[in-house]
């Protein structure tokens, strides 16, 4: 206290000065204090354009929309793999534990979280999804597995922008308005019974998709209810369904799809040579059924089931 006595004043208020420029000038640079890994944009390549209308129970990202509350997971690729859950809220994502990136940048990347099944060791990145069974409502949404990289170095200072891909294979059905099914209002419709791989472990990534092996669970999906929707001739179904499924092989002789209306069920068994779904694609079927379709099951009037348009999923 003695020594404070005898310094000057006027020096005082120059090392106060001092004090407050260095604080300010901290404060004006974002690379000396933005520590934590921000995200700037997350885009999903490609809004489908044949969905129903957007709900927290319905089609969110399949449509190419985030919906409120929607997780995905960050890996900051440093030294120490660090991860952390973002939050999509209020039109962008943020965390409540952001990534530390210790004045660091590097690569990053990150995926949505619901049907992530475990993890590899090396670095945290997903090893295994599994596709929700009931689809029919936010179980659709749920089972769409994105994924993006950063193009360049992120972390302190250089925020984050991802552009995320489909990484499943996603199947739409339209049901054509004729026949003995013409204006009937509860047709339902499963994929497959319990012959469908709902899991599958991932591999690597080619065009930041990745390369599928079948898991080892099987079941049978219930798609989402899509609605009227065109079909490729220029009529409208009676009704349509989309679901989103693990990339497969699906063998001669198994049921496809099924298809429920007043207590009677049509089904249609995988012709010769089998059916397969890539990931990142989408697959459109235009269905018929009744008399003047190709007899699937005997006894019962036949499903006719044409595959119409193979499209990329992620495409522009």
């Amino acid at each position: 206290m003695k020594t404070m006595k005898h310094i000057p004043w006027m020096l005082l208020a120059v090392l106060a000065f001092a004090t407050a420029c260095t604080q300010d000038e901290l404060t004006d640079n974002p690379s000396a204090t933005l520590q934590t890994l921000e995200i700037a944009s997350a885009t999903i390549a490609r809004a489908e354009g044949d969905e129903a209308t957007t709900t927290d129970a319905g089609t969110g990202t399949v449509d190419g929309n985030w919906v409120e509350e929607d997780e995905i997971t960050v890996l900051f690729q440093d030294l120490y793999a660090t991860k952390a859950t973002y939050t999509y809220t209020n039109g962008g994502f943020t965390s409540y534990n952001p990534i530390d990136c210790n004045g660091q940048t590097a690569y990053a990347q990150a995926w949505t979280n619901y049907g992530v099944i475990k993890t590899k060791p090396y670095d945290g990145s997903p090893a295994q999804w599994e596709v929700e069974t009931d689809q029919s409502g936010i179980g659709y949404r749920q089972s769409d597995f994105l994924y993006a990289s950063s193009p360049g170095y992120v972390g302190a200072g250089t925020p984050a922008n991802f552009t995320f891909n489909h990484q499943t294979a996603k199947i739409v059905v339209h049901v054509r308005n004729s026949g003995i099914v013409a204006g009937k209002t509860e047709l339902s419709m499963k994929v497959g019974n319990d012959n469908i791989y709902i899991d599958g472990e991932l591999g690597s990534l080619v065009n930041n998709v990745y390369i599928w092996t079948s898991g080892e669970t099987k079941g049978t999906i219930t798609p989402y209810t899509l609605g009227q929707k065109s079909m490729s001739d220029g009529n409208t179904s009676l009704v349509s369904f989309g679901a989103l499924v693990i990339p497969q092989t699906i063998s001669e002789g198994n049921t496809l799809f099924s298809f429920t209306v007043d207590e009677q069920t049509y089904y249609y068994e995988v012709p010769s040579a089998g059916i397969t779904w890539s990931a990142g694609t989408e697959y459109t079927y235009n269905v018929t059924i009744g008399p003047d379709a190709t007899t699937r099951s005997a006894g019962t009037p036949g499903c006719e089931v044409r595959l119409v348009e193979v499209q990329d999923m992620n495409a522009e």
